[in-house]
């Protein structure tokens, strides 16, 4: 089934040529996880501190369904 990913931030090194305007499609197989994917992208979820899947906020476990947009945020610091 097909994702779209959206990563932020520092997360972005981990997909080489990745494009913030566009995304990453991918393909994962049904029942997939959030943890799944961020697996596949070589993603360590020590550096995620924020999972939205169509707007919503979720956690490592979610099922996917595929077709969602998946974004990933690192902690962040601001002064």
């Amino acid at each position: 089934m097909a994702l779209k990913v959206l990563l932020a931030a520092t997360l972005r090194k981990h997909v080489p040529g990745y494009d913030g305007a566009v995304g990453h499609e991918m393909e994962v197989p049904p029942g997939a996880t959030v943890r799944d994917v961020a697996r596949q992208l070589g993603i360590p979820e020590d550096e995620v501190k924020l999972i939205m899947v169509d707007g919503i906020g979720c956690k490592w476990e979610t099922v996917l369904k595929g077709d969602e947009r998946v974004a990933l945020f690192p902690p962040v610091g601001g002064g």
